[in-house]
């Protein structure tokens, strides 16, 4: 599982291989959290640290409402195949996550097989 703090209008970008072809995002909002649009873009990995279009189902947004204080998720899957016979699922891709606000949130990256 990957985490990290983003914060007011800040934009993360990395890379993240998975085991499964599925994906989640878990944003967790600090106390007193003012209101937040919390937004994920997959891209696919073209090696060498490049990075090609939007993945299948690949962008998604969630709203943390003022004083929240539960999680809100973002789930993706379904991003296609890396080969032609359809064997091998997309287990690599990068990932843009922003945030439109101002407060912070804690970010946890991980497959879904791993979340519970």
């Amino acid at each position: 599982m990957l985490e990290f703090d983003i914060t007011s209008n800040e934009i993360r970008d990395g890379l993240v291989s998975f085991r499964a072809d599925t994906l989640a995002f878990r944003f967790t909002p600090r106390p007193q959290t003012g209101r937040l649009e919390c937004t994920v873009e997959l891209r696919e990995y073209l090696g060498g640290g490049s990075e090609g279009s939007v993945l299948m189902n690949g962008t998604a947004s969630t709203t943390i409402e003022r004083h929240q204080s539960s999680d809100a998720w973002l789930s993706f899957s379904g991003f296609g195949w890396r080969d032609a016979m359809r064997t091998r699922p997309v287990n690599r891709c990068h990932y843009r996550v922003s945030l439109d606000g101002d407060s912070t949130v804690r970010v946890a990256i991980c497959g879904e097989e791993r979340l519970f």
